[in-house]
């Protein structure tokens, strides 16, 4: 009896152990396999082996596209504000800008002119208003020639580019105008001559 009872200890210690070692050859949670795939917990190795994954699908890159009004805008702004120093150290009432588009040096091309207001920084009242012409080469603009157009006391009306010109209406200053209300009107005219504004002079007709 003895015998028997230890030999039916033993088959079961054998099963136990088989089972054990099976058991430690089945995959746990968190394994990885060659392919680099996440298997289930309790896969045969096998098993394992056979499971596949689609690689993970690289995000799309957004890539921004270029805006081209940055780099005319910029232009502009450094173009004026290097006038502003050489003004006297004036400051641009930069909500004052006016713009006007149009061919000004005979290339077929819109250029762009700007009206623009300089302002004393020294504690008077003072202004003046200066024309800026920038000519269209490329996607961008190129930086020509400025001037002063009117002064303090006086106001453009109108502005606008026509027949290779910017031409402008302008309010000054008459006889018992206040500064603050000029009344005689005057239409000035200027063209971009050899890289610079130069005023039109009116044609005037012989009799």
């Amino acid at each position: 009896m003895k015998k028997v009872g230890m030999l039916v200890g033993a088959v079961w210690a054998v099963l136990a152990l088989v089972g054990c070692k099976k058991e430690s050859t089945l995959t746990q949670a968190g394994d990885i396999n060659l392919a680099g795939c996440e298997v289930p917990a309790g896969l045969t190795p096998v098993q394992a082996e056979a499971v596949s994954c689609a690689p993970a699908q690289a995000e799309p890159q957004i890539t921004a596209e270029p805006s081209a009004a940055a780099p005319v805008e910029s232009v502009i702004n450094e173009a004026l504000a290097r006038d502003a120093f050489i003004f006297n150290q004036s400051e641009e009432d930069v909500e004052a800008r006016r713009f006007a588009e149009g061919d000004l040096n005979g290339d077929g091309l819109s250029d762009k002119a700007v009206l623009f207001v300089l302002q004393a920084t020294d504690g008077g009242n003072g202004y003046a208003t200066h024309l800026a012409v920038f000519l269209k080469e490329g996607n961008g603009l190129t930086y020509a020639d400025s001037l002063p157009v009117s002064g303090y006391g006086e106001g453009v009306q109108e502005f606008a580019v026509q027949g290779g010109m910017v031409v402008m209406k302008i309010l000054a200053q008459g006889p018992g105008d206040a500064t603050c209300c000029p009344s005689v009107e005057k239409n000035v005219s200027y063209v971009l001559h050899n890289g610079k504004l130069i005023e039109a002079k009116p044609v005037t007709a012989a009799y």
